[in-house]
């Protein structure tokens, strides 16, 4: 009984001191995380924001999905160019990867048991600016969203169609193709 005693003392010492050097973090159920917590710690409060933000793609009507859509495909084509690598696998289907190549263009691949697909982008230029320009809801229930991407040098823009599939409950990008 002692031994059991001091293993459950010990345990509440070592809750006790890791809540305190997480600045209460660990104790403190739903509440924010301080910003002096090491970023890994910090970075799981964010995401659950974002599985709310996500989820609730269940109850919105055919526009407000479309401004989702929207901002969702103009964020990816704004991280890819930024070549943040973390951002864009969030975005990113399960069995989608995204791979930046030695000249810092990048393409993502999906893979499934009857399908290879990858999508080049041009991410070794400058982004001016991008555009949704339209989405349509494929009749096997996945989006498209055709967006207009501004580069540098280039008189018309590159149009790159992103598709979307549910995920876990989440709209996830699985594909990109484009005239490139």
């Amino acid at each position: 009984m002692k031994r059991c005693l001091r293993c459950f003392v010990a345990m509440i010492l070592v809750l006790a001191i890791s809540d305190f050097c997480l600045g209460g973090a660990l104790l403190r159920f739903g509440g924010q995380i301080p910003g002096n917590i090491p970023r890994g710690l910090s970075d799981m409060n964010s995401t659950g924001a974002r599985q709310e933000e996500q989820e609730n793609t269940e109850v919105m009507n055919t526009d407000e999905l479309g401004e989702y859509i929207a901002s969702k495909s103009c964020a990816f084509v704004q991280a890819a160019f930024e070549r943040d690598k973390s951002k864009v696998e969030d975005m990113l289907c399960t069995g989608t990867i995204y791979v930046i190549s030695e000249d810092n263009s990048s393409y993502i691949r999906y893979t499934s048991k009857d399908m290879h697909v990858e999508g080049y982008m041009a991410t070794d230029r400058k982004l001016v600016r991008v555009r949704e320009n339209w989405h349509v809801t494929e009749e096997d229930g996945t989006i498209t969203s055709g967006v207009e991407v501004f580069i540098e040098g280039e008189e018309k823009p590159q149009i790159w169609y992103i598709h979307y599939r549910k995920s876990f409950g989440r709209w996830k990008i699985f594909m990109l193709e484009n005239g490139i």
